[in-house]
């Protein structure tokens, strides 16, 4: 068989032995553990669960390897900032950076959260004499190893047009630095989780995790706004403003050795950027390195669940199914996928950022409109419209709801005596709409009428109404699979691509509104055009087709 990537990348690893000796891992078994992790990520995707059955099967392969194009193309944004010949390296560095800390951060937190979580593994490796430090390192090696493949994706490029533009020097810095963010980013991560195992267990911790990673997707948000807010325009210029709260901007640590190098910037606040640049990652790899056996020993909570009040869920989630869907087998499954929504982790490591996400982004907007404007002019302004960023949350899980990390199951399903899967997708979907859209929905609704007042009661019923339409059409053209049936391996293909599609069409949205409500009594109209939209997508669109033979049962 021909030797594939990953184990190419465990001979690079077999430089580095003596230095991982160094931290007390046993070498030998730690690449043994990390061989078998690289072999199961080539494992084949099972395609018996498609509906259609006469597709070819996948390729064999790591499917994230597969997807690496996607990110290539995703780092042409930064190349013009980098070939940007401004003389404020601070400036378009820390704006490099800021793009890339929060492409790398977020695929941590959705993506590889899950691996260094792993508990699977524990019942297999840690009942043979394998010690805590050992099997931490090779977690910690396994996640890596994807980050410096994803990072290489983003900046391969830009690196490319570093070396072209500013030469050899410069490309030199930027490759350590994105060594360097790296450790950063992966060891912060595992710290926070260590920090929050020692204090909590089972179900606490879990639902513990998911917030963290809901604020830590909000603060990357918002930091690239205070990354902006570090420089000034005076004389047309841009000038880089010092202030002790930037010291907790990692973008400008990393951008400060240009300004020191290739700007002749050099001061106290650049000396202090650099240092922190270096010092932060490399202390807190050796912190984590120390706490590595702790890690593995609080980790094992996270197998134990406490007792939650599901009785009481499942009551609410009964009564809302008949509320909002009619048959029976509807019901069934808008419980079923409210449960999976709620209980399922890996779900949740996946799509809980996103609602932070779009919970927060609408408010960053305003952020930067304050700074220009008074808060009464303000009130006054169309910033309402800034509502309709809280829809792409319904595009993007939508399109997260064929994926689960209990995929095997849905054979229950083809099991079942079920005519068709129209139940299944709009029971998923409502329960999606029920449980997690209209809650985010309106706690913006409630935070954007405080602010603009009841004026724009009529908009914001016109937004809803668009958004229960958008997701029964986002359904029928994006969930091409049965919910909850694919593996979350496959969530690394092209489906992303349909997100930024949806841009456009959010936007002749908010045209086609900004038009009614410019006519009179357009508000009205629009809102009984949507009321019919509705109507028609949610039946047409998941008709239940009657079928020329019933099943039938063999006695």
């Amino acid at each position: 068989m021909e030797e594939s990537s990953d184990f190419r990348t465990l001979k690079i690893l077999d430089r580095f032995r003596p230095l991982i000796a160094r931290t007390g891992a046993d070498y030998d078994v730690l690449r043994l553990i990390l061989r078998v992790k690289f072999q199961m990520d080539q494992r084949r995707v099972p395609t018996i669960l498609s509906n259609n059955s006469g597709k070819k099967e996948r390729k064999e392969g790591n499917q994230f390897l597969r997807s690496l194009w996607l990110y290539g193309l995703m780092g042409l944004m930064m190349v013009p900032f980098i070939v940007w010949d401004t003389g404020h390296f601070m400036l378009q560095m820390g704006l490099v950076f800021g793009i890339l800390m929060f492409m790398i951060m977020t695929s941590m937190i959705s993506d590889f959260s899950s691996v260094l979580l792993d508990i699977r593994d524990r019942n297999i490796i840690m009942t043979k004499p394998v010690n805590g430090r050992t099997v931490g390192m090779a977690r910690a090696i396994h996640a890596g190893v994807y980050l410096l493949l994803l990072t290489g994706s983003l900046t391969g490029i830009p690196l490319i047009a570093a070396l072209v533009t500013h030469g050899i020097g410069f490309f030199l810095i930027f490759l350590v630095e994105l060594i360097l963010i790296n450790m950063l980013i992966l060891v912060t991560t595992s710290l926070i989780y260590l920090f929050m195992m020692k204090f909590l267990d089972g179900e606490k911790l879990k639902d513990m995790i998911n917030m963290v990673q809901i604020l830590l997707s909000v603060g990357i948000a918002i930091g690239y706004q205070l990354v902006i807010r570090s420089f000034s325009i005076i004389d047309f210029g841009m000038v880089f403003t010092p202030a002790w709260w930037q010291l907790l901007l990692p973008p400008l640590w990393y951008a400060a050795a240009y300004e020191w190098l290739f700007a002749g910037g050099g001061n106290v606040w650049i000396y202090t950027f650099t240092a922190l640049a270096v010092l932060v990652p490399v202390v807190s790899m050796i912190v984590y390195v120390k706490l590595m056996p702790s890690f593995e020993l609080y980790l094992e909570k996270m197998a134990h669940s406490g007792q939650s009040s599901g009785r009481r869920r499942g009551r609410w989630d009964r009564l809302i199914s008949k509320v909002v869907s009619r048959s029976r087998e509807e019901q069934a499954c808008f419980r079923l996928s409210a449960s999976m929504m709620r209980n399922e982790r890996e779900f949740k490591l996946k799509v809980y950022p996103s609602l932070g996400l779009s919970f927060v982004l609408p408010y960053v907007f305003w952020f930067t409109e304050l700074q220009s404007s008074t808060w009464a002019e303000f009130r006054q302004s169309s910033f309402v419209y800034t509502f309709y960023i809280v829809l792409m949350l319904a595009v993007t899980v939508v399109v997260m709801l064929k994926f689960s990390g209990q995929y095997k199951a849905f054979w229950t399903f083809r099991a079942a005596p079920m005519a068709n899967d129209s139940a299944l997708y709009k029971g998923a979907l409502k329960a999606f709409l029920c449980n997690m859209f209209l809650p985010i929905f309106l706690a913006n609704a409630i935070l954007f009428t405080w602010t603009f007042g009841l004026r724009i009661l009529p908009d914001i019923a016109i937004i809803m109404l668009t958004a229960t339409a958008l997701v029964p059409l986002a359904g029928k053209l994006l969930l091409r699979k049965p919910p909850f049936s694919q593996s979350f391996s496959m969530a690394q293909q092209s489906d992303g691509w349909y997100v930024f599609a949806a841009l456009p069409v959010l936007a002749m949205l908010w045209g086609v509104h900004v038009f009614f409500r410019s006519v009179s009594g357009g508000v009205w109209i629009y809102g009984a055009l949507l009321i019919v939209a509705n109507v028609l997508l949610w039946t047409l669109l998941f008709r239940e087709k009657k079928t020329a033979k019933k099943r039938s049962v063999a006695v």
